[in-house]
């Protein structure tokens, strides 16, 4: 489904939806972005963009981070 948004305005909309889910009881999981190229993996990215290029091999080539919401009684 497309929405006409741009990647950053997600980002942005992601990250106060975050913190609603809290008050809920809910969390938003982050899956991190991975590099195609090489297999790197931001595990210690806390931004919700995708990256611009891997550290280690310089590729742009990036799998974007994945999200999902998970309910207090859930494990994932």
């Amino acid at each position: 489904m497309d929405v006409g948004l741009r990647e950053r305005d997600v980002a942005e909309h992601l990250a106060h939806l975050a913190r609603s889910l809290e008050h809920r009881g809910e969390k938003l999981v982050v899956e991190p972005a991975s590099c195609v190229a090489c297999g790197f993996v931001f595990e210690d990215r806390s931004r919700l963009t995708r990256p611009g290029a891997c550290p280690r091999c310089r590729s742009t080539r990036i799998d974007p981070p994945v999200f999902r919401i998970e309910g207090a009684g859930e494990d994932g």
